[in-house]
């Protein structure tokens, strides 16, 4: 897995930096905006009701642009993660899974017109923090992957004074938690503002 991590970023910075591209136009750019959350899986659904909690992201992203196609790599922090359900003395009790991390994903952009674009694509997510382990609830208990591997889709806009709106949504493929017996994976719903300089 660590080869991987270093093969994907290298092959993001190459992409975007190297001399041998020679883009339409290349442009770079702020972004920060809102995320729904939540954690998905079988074990998750089966024993414990899940919900999904409120966070933001914001980050840094370069986009070259090839006529009707463009790639833009992007480095933000994310605050995802879940909100966990459980009886505790004859009453539920809510425990917010705030799991921080920094994504770098590689988005591959076709613009429908000339402002309006369909992206997909790769994202890497390092995870930095989290605000509640599973051993604050049993000192036995897994803990949270430091690597999550997912995939984006969404939609983009550009708009007048350099702005960017986007909406995208982002499906985990890796279990968030170290443990065989738990599938839980991260979604995540994102709106985002940008601004290119």
């Amino acid at each position: 897995m660590t080869h991987f991590i270093k093969v994907f970023t290298v092959a993001i910075f190459i992409v975007a930096f190297s001399n041998q591209v020679h883009a339409q136009d290349l442009t770079f750019g702020i972004k920060a905006g809102y995320n729904n959350a939540e954690l998905k899986g079988a074990n998750f659904r089966e024993f414990h009701e899940g919900n999904s909690i409120n966070g933001f992201h914001a980050g840094v992203f370069a986009e070259l642009r090839f006529n009707k196609f463009a790639i833009q790599p992007e480095v933000y922090y994310s605050s995802e993660g879940g909100k966990w359900k459980m009886f505790e003395n004859d009453k539920v009790v809510d425990h917010d899974f705030d799991l921080h991390y920094v994504n770098v994903p590689l988005i591959l952009k076709y613009y429908i017109t000339n402002g309006l674009a369909i992206e997909a694509g790769p994202q890497a997510g390092f995870l930095t923090a989290s605000k509640m382990k599973f051993s604050d609830l049993d000192p036995n208990s897994p803990k949270f992957n430091d690597f999550d591997f997912s995939v984006n889709v969404g939609l983009s806009v550009n708009l007048p004074l350099n702005l960017m709106l986007s909406a995208r949504y982002n499906a985990g493929l890796t279990n968030v938690v170290d443990h065989p017996d738990v599938d839980w994976k991260n979604r995540v719903m994102q709106l985002s503002l940008g601004y290119r300089f």
